[in-house]
Parts: C-alpha cells; structure tokens; sequence
C-alpha cells in the first residue's frame, strides 16, 4: 500500500532494464595483455612493496561465466530484466595475428542463443580495454595499423554474430584507456606519454567510425555506440572564476570531446557514471565533500547522473545508461544507492531528455582490474573457490524495480 508521503516514479513501459559485464572481467582464462601485465615482474614486485597479495590481483578464472553462462543468463532473468550488456574477448577470437579460431565464435553464438532463448536483449561489447598480446607487441592503439586489425575483427563478428546483437559498444569507456594506459601509467600498457595519448585517442575514434560502418553495412538497422564513462564536474566555490574554467576545461576533454569526434557515428549514446568531482585551482584540483562513499572512497552522488543528463540531450541522441553501480560488500548502501540515481534519471526523463535504459554495474563480484578481486560491484555475491552465486539483498530491490517499472518515493 503506498504511505501518505510516498510518490511513484513510473517509468515508460518501453524503457529496458538490465545489467552490465565485460569478458575479461568474468569469463577466465583469458590471454592478452592485461593477463601477460598481471603477471610481470614489476607489477608483481610492486604488489609485494605494499604488502599485498599478487594472487589477488590476477584474473585467472574469474567469474568462470565463460563455462557458467547459462547459470549467468537465469540470474539476469532472475533479475526481472530484459536485457544484458556482455562482451566478446578479441584475443579469444584472434590470438595469433590473422588466425580466427572459429571455436571461440561458436562458442559466444551459443551464449548469445541462450540469451535469445531466455528473451533477452543482448547489448554487445567488441572491445573493453584488453587487446591481443600480438597487437600490444606492436605497439598496441599507438599504432595506426591497429584501426585495421580491429575492423576486420568487428567485421567477422559482424557476419558470424550479427543477426544476435540488439546494440552494439563498439569501444567502452576510450578515455579510460587514453589516460589510464598512456597518460598515468596505470593501466597497460603502463606509458607516460601525452604524444602517444594524443595517438590512441585519434586511432581509437578513427576505429569507431570504421566499425560503425562495417556493421551497419552487415546489419542496417543496428544501434551502435560506444559507452562514454562521464564524471559531474563542478566548481567547489561558484565564485571563483578559475574554478570555473577548470569545470569547463574538464568537461570538454574529458566528458565530450571523444563524442564530438565521434557524433555523426552514434546511433545511441551509452553512458557510465561513477565519478563527481569539486573542482580547486590548487593541487590536488578535487576537494570533495565525501559525506557517503563507496567501499573504494569513490563519492556516492546521484544528482550528478542528473547534470550529466542534462548536458547530454544537446546532442539529440537516445541515452542508455550502460554502467552505474559501486563497490559494497556489505550491501548496506546499494538498495538506496539504486534508488536515489534512478530518482535523478527519472528527474531528467521528466524534463525532457530521452533516456531508454539503464544497466546496473553489475551482474556479479568480479575481477576489478588493477584493483584486484577487492571490490564487490555485484548484485550476486561470488564464491571465488566454488564460483557459487549468491543473491545480495539489493537484488531484491532491483528485481522489484525491474518488475513494477517504477520506484516508490519518500517525499
């Protein structure tokens, strides 16, 4: 029965639910760079100066979903969605240069079938940051020879897969791998070099347009993207002019400029949104509130997801929101956390921007990349020795959601 204060935030009886995953993160015994960079001498020598762990921080068999996929598919139906975001691993299909291993493509046409069989909406990632060991040999997306690797990869999967894609990420989260992987030094492949960010992020663009073409060629009705990770930028004193400057700074290289580049090809834009920033001119330029944060400190703001919205609909594309989710393995802040970023979508939605979905980050506890086995992202709660799934109470909540297609209030 619904109480006197609450109000009910319906949503449009087409607007899909789902939830996210990538290949790497939950297939196991995956080999590409980010495996063969686990396992280095200088990262595991680093581990050890923290004091942690190094067998915590290789994927190994992570989720094993390439073996459990149709356990994987029931939990998403479970789930009451209709859709699921899951990726293709290149290196699976093209581990040498040049030689397809058409066992692999049969084996995701099965997982797809199966998905199809349990009437679900498959949203297709093609690449998630991990590349072929033999391309990160030869210089991995610094290379402009990488752009025609990738298309004749997304053209085979666009002939042998194509008819089972609902949508299609050609790249998730580019900037990511732009910053992470050539700027910081954090990711693979661990370069310092704003030259050769400069590279990547213009071979990576040019990659999208390629692909884009390459399957609506194959498919002419395919919805393509990429998912765009986003962060809320804002001035810390509204006052300040510099702080402003910075905000906008920030907001065209990191949040647009990628989509500027890439605008005529998107048939849809996919969003991720973690991240909210308070912008200080000083070092370290972010001084956040952090009233509620995740189990990796990351501030839990949804009004953000709102702005970010807001700042999307100039570009007159629909929005699904691909990835949105934290880290909690107690499950105490997830339930709220769901509701309170769906309030804010919903706000959006009520002033006119055109959102059709949105994926929660994510099916399972998975293997968080350089973070290691640490953070529980999952709904369902995984058993590392056994790989037994286990519902956390927040997929209740979710399920429910999923099921009424709406959200109760407390006003």
């Amino acid at each position: 029965m619904l109480e006197n204060k609450q109000k009910i935030l319906r949503f449009p009886e087409d607007f899909f639910w789902g939830v996210s995953t990538s290949a790497y993160q939950i297939e196991g015994g995956i080999v590409n760079d980010w495996s063969r960079w686990e396992k280095s001498e200088d990262r595991v020598n680093k581990l050890e100066r923290k004091g942690k762990n190094p067998d915590d921080f290789i994927c190994g068999q992570a989720c094993d979903s390439y073996h459990r996929y149709e356990e994987d598919a029931k939990l998403v139906k479970d789930l009451n969605c209709g859709a699921y975001r899951l990726g293709i691993e290149w290196a699976r299909i093209e581990p040498e240069q040049g030689r397809w291993d058409l066992k692999e493509i049969e084996h995701y046409r099965k997982i797809l079938e199966n998905l199809k069989a349990n009437n679900l909406k498959v949203v297709l990632t093609l690449w998630h940051w991990t590349n072929p060991v033999w391309l990160a040999d030869k210089g991995g997306w610094s290379n402009k020879e990488a752009v025609d690797y990738f298309s004749r990869y997304v053209k085979l999967i666009a002939d042998e897969l194509g008819d089972l894609a609902d949508y299609w990420i050609t790249l998730n989260e580019p900037m990511i791998h732009v910053a992470g992987g050539h700027i910081t030094g954090k990711f693979p492949p661990n370069k310092k070099s704003i030259f050769a960010a400069l590279k990547v992020f213009k071979n990576l663009a040019r990659a999208h347009t390629e692909a884009y073409k390459i399957i609506h060629n194959k498919c002419p009705q395919a919805k393509v993207s990429i998912t765009q990770i986003m962060n809320y930028f804002e001035p810390a004193r509204n006052w300040c002019p510099i702080e402003q400057g910075l905000v906008k700074l920030a907001s065209c290289f990191w949040n647009e400029k990628f989509l500027n580049k890439i605008k005529s090809e998107l048939d849809y834009i996919g969003l991720d949104y973690y991240f909210h920033d308070r912008i200080v001119w000083y070092p370290p330029f972010k001084k956040n509130k952090n009233e509620s944060v995740t189990d990796m400190g990351w501030e839990i703001y949804p009004q953000g997801i709102y702005h970010i919205l807001k700042s999307l609909a100039k570009f007159k594309k629909p929005i699904i929101i691909i990835e949105n989710g934290l880290a909690d393995a107690a499950d105490e802040k997830r339930p709220d956390f769901i509701k309170q970023h769906l309030k804010y979508i919903h706000k959006a939605m009520s002033e006119g921007v055109d959102v059709r979905g949105y994926f929660h980050w994510s099916l399972l506890d998975n293997f968080e990349w350089a973070e290691g086995y640490g953070p529980k992202f999952g709904l369902y709660e995984l058993d590392r020795k056994t790989f037994k799934r286990t519902a956390r109470p927040s997929a209740k909540v979710y399920t429910e959601i999923c099921k009424n297609n709406y959200i109760l209030w407390d006003f």
